[in-house]
């Protein structure tokens, strides 16, 4: 398969990172459960963070032939998949209203 083919296929990325509305709700999750770090002031914002990693970063890997995979290390804990609407629904008690779903 040609390289070209093959990144834009998206075949790099593991399948719940080849959608684009899995990769948004992947970085606005991930940005909303940091947002109250030390360091949340010098972040890039989710549209930032998720255009450089999907768009640049991994593209870039990919094509020298790393591609990102999940860890199978035995006896660690790992977090579960972060999924903003349900973080939402749990903090506000049933409700999805919040900033970061009305933003596209």
């Amino acid at each position: 398969m040609e390289i070209l083919k093959f990144l834009e296929s998206g075949e790099h990325l593991p399948d719940r990172m080849r959608d684009f509305h899995d990769q948004k709700n992947l970085f606005k999750s991930m940005h909303y459960l940091f947002q109250d770090a030390e360091s949340e002031d010098k972040v890039p914002n989710w549209r930032d963070g998720h255009v450089y990693v999907i768009d640049w970063f991994l593209w870039f890997m990919a094509s020298r032939g790393y591609t990102l995979q999940k860890c199978r290390k035995k006896g660690v804990e790992f977090l579960d998949w972060p999924d903003l609407n349900e973080i939402l629904k749990e903090e506000s008690g049933g409700t999805e209203s919040d900033e970061y779903q009305k933003e596209s």
